[in-house]
């Protein structure tokens, strides 16, 4: 059932109208009229109409207390307000603001209209609404006309001026009711007077900044806002000491330690401060936890996220605790974004490390299983070897995911004195192999036009060259000027790898034997080595690359600088 609530004063030119139509409309059973201390005819116009319910004030209360006098004998389960100006209101203006209602769609509708906004709206309500409750976009806040459960209007306090109307919509708002705005088309109202609308917009301010202190959205100028800014700088204070702990060297570790202890504490003291705060704004407050959540959300959200950031950096900044028998070592170890212009590196731009070392998988005691990532620092490519101690391990591709895991033989850890379980930052990887020597096997696929690939998988007979090339590296941990060394056999590239030169000898080898000795040094660029072999025409070329952090080997090294394995007797 809807029962109609009209505050009347002084409104005998429309209140016959406006009572005609609501009689149309056939879900409305109550009609109830509050004529509040009206001095014309209104009072004797009402009395003489069938079916209404009149209540009497004998002084002018206000449109509010006429609306909670009207409530208390409302006994339908949906309330429509009208107001008693409406001189044109029709039948399908009354049942659109009900409609979403009895639909079950909305808790409660509130209308707009096609006509000017009003002063008071554009001058008051808007730009306070948008300061105190951002989330709230109607078009006509101030419309005057309401239908609501009855059940959520007993929750709250209705005002008694003409503050209800923006009232009810953040009450409804705050308790999470379902809101709808209706577009009822045309109206035609009663034009206030100045003095009038001066009335309206001073209890329309006082309204919202009631409910703006109600709900929290003031807080950033009372205790509960001061608490909060204090706990930021204390955040600030503290993630200051960590940052000289571990990074500032001037500002000693007991300075540090103090700092880090004062903004720690100080985090706590105004933590709990704010909390008492909040659990007292809750316990005065109206509204429930949830929504007491939300609007907070809504008046903090910049905040919150400073805080979140703050805790975050704290957390990241920890990076990792290694608990032993005697000591607690606490080591920042974090990514590191690379930002690489080498064309042979994998990536322009990788997020890397940091790495925990763990035991190699089982039956793969030959092979150190990485990521792409830490490939990339090392500047190596899978199917490559590195020697440690002696032995060589073949650098194989991460599984399951394993992007920060690098997985190391127990004999080749032992040689490299790390243990399962430490966590290596990007920039200290490296530092891990130093002096450590790199093989680069380039296969012959890798070499391989597409020319010759079509006519490998496509024609039954053809005769091919088979290259295959290692190339030997120093892993270091300085960076210096590279060289980009290109092989080339009968004019097509075979393989590329980049490297540092110093001023040495280095040998060039083909099927294992020395073939060319020649003295390189950090400035040599173009072809250093032009011959044939066994019917193929073999170039190598030197061109200016990136710093690199891999030396290329000498003649005074164990493994060869290159070597150029080469076959002409395949057939396919």
């Amino acid at each position: 059932m809807v029962s109609v609530v009209i505050p009347a004063f002084n409104e005998e030119k429309s209140i016959e109208h406006v009572i005609s139509v609501v009689k149309e409309v056939k879900e409305i059973t109550q009609i109830i009229v509050v004529n509040d201390g009206s001095t014309d005819n209104t009072e004797k116009i009402v009395s003489n109409i069938d079916g209404i319910t009149l209540i009497n004030h004998k002084v002018n209360k206000g449109k509010g207390s006429a609306m909670k006098t009207g409530l208390r004998e409302v006994t339908g389960q949906i309330v429509l307000f009208l107001d008693a100006d409406l001189s044109e209101i029709n039948k399908s203006q009354v049942e659109a603001i009900i409609r979403p209602i009895l639909d079950n769609n909305a808790d409660i509708t509130k209308t707009k209209f096609k006509r000017e906004a009003g002063r008071v709206t554009e001058l008051t309500a808007k730009p306070l609404l948008q300061f105190f409750f951002p989330e709230l976009s109607f078009e006509q806040p101030l419309s005057g006309q309401f239908a609501a459960i009855k059940s959520f209007l007993d929750k709250i306090d209705l005002e008694k001026d003409y503050g209800v109307d923006i009232g009810i919509v953040l009450d409804a708002e705050a308790l999470g009711m379902r809101i709808q705005e209706v577009d009822i088309g045309n109206i035609v109202h009663e034009m206030s007077s100045l003095k009038e609308l001066n009335l309206m917009a001073n209890e329309v301010v006082r309204t919202i900044v009631d409910r703006a202190i109600s709900y929290g959205r003031l807080t950033m100028m009372d205790e509960l806002g001061y608490g909060i800014r204090m706990e930021i700088m204390a955040l600030s204070i503290t993630m200051f000491g960590i940052f000289a702990l571990f990074f500032i060297k001037f500002i000693t570790t007991p300075i540090a330690a103090l700092i880090l202890l004062v903004g720690f504490l100080l985090s706590i003291f105004y933590l709990i401060k704010i909390i008492r705060k909040s659990i007292r704004m809750y316990r005065q407050s109206k509204i429930g936890f949830w929504q007491m959540t939300k609007s907070f959300i809504h008046m903090h959200f910049p905040i919150i996220i400073s805080v979140l950031i703050i805790l975050a950096i704290v957390m990241a900044l920890l990076g990792s605790v290694k608990i032993t028998s005697n000591e607690i070592s606490i080591e920042p170890a974090t990514k590191n974004l690379v930002i690489s212009n080498s064309g042979t590196s994998g990536s322009s731009v990788d997020v890397r490390g940091p790495y925990t070392i763990e035991s190699a998988l089982e039956n793969e005691p030959q092979y150190i299983r990485l990521s792409n990532s830490a490939l990339n620092t090392l500047q190596a490519q899978y199917g490559d070897f590195i020697y440690i101690g002696g032995d060589y391990y073949q650098l194989e591709q991460a599984v399951n995911n394993e992007t920060g895991i690098i997985r190391i033989p127990e004999a080749a850890r032992n040689e490299l004195k790390i243990e399962t379980g430490t966590v290596i930052r990007d920039s200290d990887l490296r530092g891990i192999f130093d002096q450590c020597t790199l093989i680069r096997n380039i296969e012959p696929d890798e070499g391989k036009t597409s020319d010759e690939r079509y006519l490998r998988e496509n024609l039954s007979t053809i005769n091919y060259t088979n290259v295959n090339l290692s190339v030997g590296k120093h892993i270091t941990t300085n960076q210096s000027s590279g060289k980009l060394l290109n092989v080339y056999v009968n004019e097509s590239l075979v393989g590329q790898t980049t490297g540092h030169l110093n001023n040495d000898t280095y040998n060039i080898y083909v099927n294992n034997e020395l073939y060319e000795s020649l003295e390189l040094n950090e400035s040599s660029t173009g072809r250093i080595a032009n011959f044939s072999y066994a019917g193929s025409d073999i170039s190598v070329i030197l061109e200016d690359a990136g710093n690199t952090t891999n030396v290329f080997l000498s003649s005074n090294d164990k493994y060869k600088f290159l070597n150029i394995g080469i076959r002409n007797d395949y057939t396919y």
